[in-house]
């Protein structure tokens, strides 16, 4: 679509926050717009077919706290069918070599981590998390894993306060069409203007100015809801300046968590909707989602500073460590 000259409200990304905004002002007689730097909506919601009949969600897969999540509703609403199937982690977890007693020594382990978290927090205590472990627990480098894929970042670069603000009802659903594709059908009725990069906004007059890379409008009110890593590189950039926002971004850097898709011969040898874990005795290892909704693949999750390893060791790595750790009725993966 041509880009408007003008608009009453401007909402710069095109993510879960910046569609709820859209949506939100559907019936509100304002004019909207939401500027997307990508040809594509939905933010970390990304849905692909990896192969005729399997969908992989690249980004988010999961409806977290689902009985407070709103896309839960919005889900029921686009007839997305969910599926309520208890998660392929804690005690349903699959992995023979972790035995059912160690696995309930280390959930004692990560729950007494969790509760002294907070018994911190409630006293007000900020500072790394790890402080947190109890020192020597023989546990405590898989407990860091465990942060590394809910936080995208190893205990000593979270912070107390932030991990005990994170609610988590432990119900956990899945979109069977893709959590992405939700995002993409929740977002159709908006309207967008993709690859649109908004370079500057400029607050200094009665109207807000924003710089694009398709052209200049102008908007009453801007909602901006792009990630923090944007605003502290001032990759988007604010005149007058705001330091104390971009200041607060730095402070608030956004961890990394990756997947990868392997294509398995042989399926039925592993169950549906198990779990694997590379190593059970120390931080850099993958999670491993067998056979999700009984598709023929393993779905790798690589968070924190292994991640960036394998990002760093180039293309192929992500692919190649999970392999060493299965046989070869793996093949190459799916991207």
């Amino acid at each position: 679509m041509s880009l408007p000259s003008e608009v009453d409200v401007a909402i710069i990304g095109a993510g879960a926050a910046g569609l709820g905004a859209a949506r939100a002002l559907e019936n509100s007689g304002l004019s909207a717009i939401v500027l997307e730097a990508r040809d594509r909506v939905g933010g970390r919601g990304h849905t692909i077919e990896a192969a005729p009949g399997i969908l992989f969600d690249l980004g988010c897969g999961w409806l977290h706290s689902a009985d407070q999540n709103s896309f839960v509703q919005i889900a029921e609403q686009l007839n997305f069918a969910i599926d309520k199937s208890r998660p392929p982690w804690r005690e349903q977890g699959f992995d023979a070599a972790f035995p059912p007693k160690e696995r309930a020594d280390f959930i004692e382990a990560l729950d007494a981590f969790f509760e002294r978290a907070e018994e911190a927090a409630q006293e007000g205590r900020d500072g790394p998390a790890d402080s947190c472990l109890e020192p020597g627990n023989r546990w405590n480098p898989m407990i860091d894993a465990i942060s590394t894929y809910i936080n995208g970042a190893e205990l000593d670069r979270v912070s107390i306060l932030d991990l005990d603000a994170y609610e988590d009802t432990n119900i956990n659903w899945r979109v069977r069409r893709g959590y992405g594709a939700l995002m993409a059908a929740y977002g159709a009725p908006c309207r967008l203007a993709l690859n649109t990069q908004v370079t500057l906004i400029d607050h200094s007059g009665k109207r807000v100015r924003i710089e694009t890379s398709r052209g200049t409008l102008s908007a009453d009110k801007v909602i901006v809801t792009v990630p923090t890593s944007l605003i502290a590189d001032e990759t988007i950039r604010f005149h007058p300046a705001l330091p104390a926002k971009v200041e607060a971004a730095h402070g608030l850097p956004l961890g990394l968590a990756d997947k990868v898709m392997l294509a398995l011969e042989g399926a039925d040898a592993l169950p549906q909707d198990g779990n694997l874990r590379g190593a059970t005795m120390r931080t850099a290892m993958g999670s491993f989602h067998l056979r999700p909704f009984g598709h023929p693949c393993i779905e790798g999750f690589f968070g924190g500073r292994f991640a960036r390893q394998m990002e760093d060791a180039g293309d192929g790595a992500l692919a190649a460590w999970p392999q060493t750790s299965f046989n070869k009725s793996c093949r190459p993966p799916w991207t």
